[in-house]
C-alpha cells in the first residue's frame, strides 16, 4: 500500500479520520460547517490514491473494511505527528487553535463559565469548543482534548492531572424550613421531603457522624439532571445534598442555608482532568490545563 505521508492531501485524510469518528457523512458534515458532499469527494481521492475501498455507504451508514480500519490507523498517527510538528514550528507565538472539553453540566455553569472570559483574555487565539456530559467518555470518538470528571477515574490509557476536591452539602430553602420546621437533629430530617437525584443513587443516601443508618427521608421528586434538583430545592420543594461548587453563591446569597454542617458522612470527590498521551504535549492543552489548576476549588 503506498505510504499515506505521501499523499498530498492532509485535508482528506482529516476527513477520512472525522467521518469515522463522526459515524458517518451527514453528522461529519455538520460539525465541520462543510458538506457532505465535500467530504465525500476527499474519501473518493483517498480511494483513488490508495486503489482500496475505505468504506462502505449505504443511504442510512457507513461500515469501514479491513482496509479502511489499517489506513485508519496510520493516518490518525500522521495527523498527530503533524499537529505536534506545527505546535514546535509555531512554538514563540501564542497558542493558538482549537481545544475541545468535556465536561459535567454542573462544573461547566459553575466552575468554568463564570472564568472563562479570564482564559479568553489570557489566549484569545485559543477557541474553545465544550460539550456537556456526566459520563465518562472516549475522547477520541467525542473529539475530545480534555475531559473534566468528578469522582473516581477507572484506570485507563489517560492521563490525569488533579483539579481539586469537592465536599458535600446538605442544604434547604430558610423558607422551606419555616414553613416545615428546622430540623434540630439528624434525625428530625425523616419529617422533612427530599429532592432525589435520579441517578446516581448514591447521592440521596444522608449518613450522618454518629448514626449507624443512613436517614430516610421521603421523596418529593426526582429529577435526572443536578442543576433541575438545585431548581427544585430553591423553589422550596425539599432538601437535597449537593457537591459545595453548585451552591457556594446560593449559601453565601442566603437563599441557601446547610444543614448540620460537619457532620455529613460523605466523601469528598476528586475533580480531575483527563487527557491522552498523544495530546499532552500541545501548548493549548498545556495552558489550559495550568489555568484551570488555578480555578480549582477544594
Amino acid at each position: 500500500m503506498q505510504k499515506l505521508h505521501e499523499l498530498l492531501r492532509m485535508g482528506d485524510l482529516a476527513a477520512f479520520v472525522g467521518i469515522v469518528d463522526d459515524g458517518g457523512f451527514a453528522e461529519s458534515a455538520r460539525r465541520r460547517g462543510v458538506s457532505a458532499s465535500t467530504l465525500s469527494r476527499s474519501v473518493t481521492r483517498l480511494e483513488a490514491q490508495l486503489k482500496v475501498t475505505l468504506l462502505r455507504r449505504t443511504t442510512r451508514s457507513i461500515e469501514i473494511t479491513p482496509e479502511g480500519a489499517a489506513v485508519l490507523a496510520e493516518a490518525r498517527e500522521i495527523l498527530d505527528r503533524s499537529e505536534t510538528l506545527q505546535e514546535i514550528a509555531t512554538s514563540g507565538q501564542a497558542p493558538a487553535g482549537p481545544l475541545r472539553v468535556n465536561a459535567p453540566v454542573p462544573y461547566v455553569l459553575h466552575v468554568l463559565a463564570p472564568r472563562l472570559a479570564e482564559f479568553h483574555a489570557q489566549y484569545p487565539d485559543i477557541q474553545l469548543s465544550i460539550d456537556m456530559t456526566d459520563a465518562l467518555v472516549d475522547l477520541i470518538g467525542s473529539h475530545a482534548d480534555v475531559a473534566i470528571r468528578l469522582g473516581r477515574v477507572p484506570d485507563s490509557e489517560m492521563l490525569r492531572r488533579p483539579l481539586g476536591r469537592t465536599a458535600w452539602k446538605l442544604v434547604a430553602t430558610p423558607a422551606y424550613l419555616d414553613r416545615t420546621g428546622w430540623p434540630e437533629t439528624p434525625a428530625d430530617l425523616a419529617e422533612l421531603k427530599q429532592v432525589r437525584f435520579a441517578a446516581p443513587d448514591h447521592i440521596n443516601t444522608l449518613r450522618f457522624a454518629g448514626l449507624a443508618d443512613p436517614v430516610p427521608v421521603p421523596p418529593a421528586v426526582t429529577a435526572g439532571n443536578g442543576e433541575a434538583v438545585r431548581q427544585m430545592v430553591l423553589g422550596g420543594l425539599g432538601i437535597a445534598r449537593f457537591s459545595d461548587f453548585m451552591i457556594a453563591e446560593d449559601l453565601r446569597a442566603g437563599r441557601l442555608v446547610e444543614l448540620f454542617a460537619g457532620q455529613l458522612d460523605a466523601e469528598p470527590l476528586d475533580i480531575s482532568a483527563l487527557y491522552l498521551t498523544r495530546v499532552s504535549g500541545l501548548r493549548r492543552l498545556g495552558v489550559f490545563l495550568d489555568w484551570l489548576g488555578t480555578i480549582s476549588i477544594g
